[in-house]
């Protein structure tokens, strides 16, 4: 659903400024609010499976008001990382990729 937003993304010969187009940002909002669901959702079934009730209204809005700049700035600091990467590699795109697509993986897991 979202791969071309993380190729996109992991692009590092993007431009920074091309980050906030609307190619690019108008997916990366709509990845934002999915994943800021998901996870405020996860959350309150992980409160009821262990304490019987859900989450209250003030939790959850702390909760998604503390998601969403950690995964705005998330995505602007993986782009970062990436542009860093791809000039150790001395602009060898393949590595770059390779690389990137090991670390997203082991991320996954990790998560």
């Amino acid at each position: 659903m979202f791969t071309k937003l993380y190729l996109d993304t992991t692009n590092p010969k993007l431009q920074f400024s091309q980050l906030f187009h609307s190619p690019i940002f108008i997916p990366m909002m709509i990845s934002l609010v999915v994943h800021t669901i998901l996870y405020t959702l996860f959350c309150n079934m992980v409160s009821y499976i262990f304490f019987g009730k859900i989450l209250s209204n003030v939790v959850n809005k702390r909760l998604i008001m503390f998601l969403i700049p950690i995964m705005f700035f998330g995505f602007i600091g993986r782009f970062i990382h990436v542009k860093d990467i791809y000039n150790a590699y001395n602009g060898d795109m393949n590595k770059t990729r390779n690389h990137l697509d090991k670390l997203y993986i082991s991320w996954i897991f990790i998560s």
